[in-house]
């Protein structure tokens, strides 16, 4: 990328649309192969080939409420912070000087990028878990937790709950690592 500024803000807006495109792509994506992997395993059998347009459609759905509404762990709208990421990486790219000191605050908006898209991989694949429980017609799930000392209290007190599918509570906080397994 050239940092000369006439370019700047067109090839930072250029790379921000890219980026938002492809994390929808791959959320969608992302949701249909997790759903599809707990059904393989829940089921015991394949997914059905007459069922594929109704996991695509679900799938869709799921982004599109995913990125417009608000999110209950980060507080905020996905749609709305890709703007404020682009608009805040130009503003840092032009306040320096140097094109070494523009190519750190462009790697380093990038690294916020990476880390909020790595949240929302968290939120969907955990949510395609929980919308595959209820639709194979699960009841009730183990809740579980890593251990190890990176476990926080309140998820280490949850441990071994049990929870009914349509009550699973949403995600504690950001980067939770519980997982569930069905439960009798």
């Amino acid at each position: 990328m050239k940092f000369d500024e006439p370019n700047v803000g067109k090839e930072i807006d250029a790379l921000y649309e890219w980026l938002d495109n492809n994390n929808r792509r791959k959320l969608k994506e992302l949701y249909c192969e997790r759903y599809i992997e707990l059904w393989l395993f829940l089921m015991g059998k394949k997914f059905p080939k007459d069922k594929e347009d109704f996991l695509d459609e679900l799938a869709e759905m799921y982004v599109f409420g995913l990125l417009y509404e608000p999110n209950e762990v980060t507080h905020y709208v996905y749609e709305t912070e890709v703007l404020r990421k682009r608009d805040r990486a130009k503003e840092s790219v032009l306040s320096v000087p140097t094109r070494a000191q523009k190519q750190i605050e462009l790697d380093k908006a990038l690294r916020f990028w990476v880390q909020m898209s790595a949240w929302y991989v968290d939120f969907t694949s955990q949510d395609a878990e929980i919308q595959v429980y209820k639709d194979c017609g699960l009841k009730k799930v183990e809740r579980h937790e890593q251990h190890d000392n990176r476990v926080c209290k309140v998820c280490r007190n949850a441990d071994g709950e049990i929870y009914e599918v349509d009550k699973i509570p949403t995600l504690p906080h950001i980067n939770c690592r519980r997982w569930f397994s069905p439960a009798e």
